[in-house]
């Protein structure tokens, strides 16, 4: 018999599901009744939550991978469309899951106006796991990329 998950990889993966299943309607056009929507592919029932868990992030960092280089504008409004509906924003699943950050910090500085966003939406996530030395960092290659270029912001 399988183990239960604990309450909080529960938790995870009602969020990933929430979010990945958005993410596939919206923003990539599937209709939640066409049999190749992520939703129908039955990976808990199949595999077990625990699977399906360690799936749901790999998909989640895959959503971050696949909106590399949009607009700003489009961030915003996928951020806007997810916060409405209650589920984790593409910021807080970047966040999460995504490379973004982790990138940013080794090269020791941010490149684009898609990275500025991300971090500055993980500066201002005060339930970011971001430890201090990183928060104080990002927030140095943040004000660069700002005084460097003409942003809107937030």
């Amino acid at each position: 018999m399988a183990r239960s998950m604990s309450p909080e990889r529960e938790k995870e993966y009602s969020e990933l599901s929430g979010y990945i299943n958005f993410f596939f309607t919206v923003v990539v056009g599937i209709s939640p009744t066409d049999p190749t929507h992520l939703c129908n592919s039955n990976i808990a029932e199949r595999f077990g939550r625990a699977q399906a868990l360690q799936g749901a992030r790999q998909a989640a960092n895959d959503t971050v991978e696949a909106l590399a280089g949009k607009p700003v504008e489009a961030i915003r409004l996928l951020d806007e469309g997810l916060r409405q509906a209650g589920l984790l924003t593409f910021t807080e699943v970047s966040q999460r899951y995504g490379r973004t950050l982790k990138r940013v910090l080794k090269r020791g500085r941010i490149t684009s106006e898609t990275e500025w966003y991300l971090v500055a939406g993980a500066l201002a996530d005060c339930s970011a796991q971001i430890d201090s030395t990183e928060r104080t960092r990002l927030e140095r290659f943040s004000a660069e990329f700002e005084a460097a270029t003409t942003i809107n912001r937030p």
